[in-house]
């Protein structure tokens, strides 16, 4: 029997980040403060737009040291019931067998 190990490499197993939270959620939050700063043109939407930005980034960097690939695991816990109950219920629909 061939003994041979087949190295698996870091760079190709770990999740993309960037500046420390996911991609996708980074950008996102880029381009929504990016909106605040440049498109309205005053001071307190450069204000509101800089502080939800270090904010957003803060947060999106602690949820990644938990979950790196937060925004796939929170959409597929969404499509989820709480509760399967472990019994039919009285009230459901009668299926028809072929045979």
């Amino acid at each position: 029997m061939n003994d041979t190990k087949t190295p698996i490499h870091d760079s190709l197993n770990r999740p993309i980040l960037m500046m420390g939270g996911e991609r996708q959620l980074v950008l996102l939050l880029a381009i929504v403060a990016g909106i605040f700063i440049f498109s309205l043109a005053k001071l307190w939407a450069a204000i509101i737009g800089v502080t939800l930005w270090m904010v957003g980034q803060w947060a999106l960097s602690r949820a990644a040291s938990y979950d790196p690939v937060l925004s796939k695991t929170g959409s597929r816990l969404l499509k989820y019931r709480r509760h399967y109950p472990a019994q039919a219920s009285p009230f459901a629909k009668a299926r028809e067998v072929r045979s």
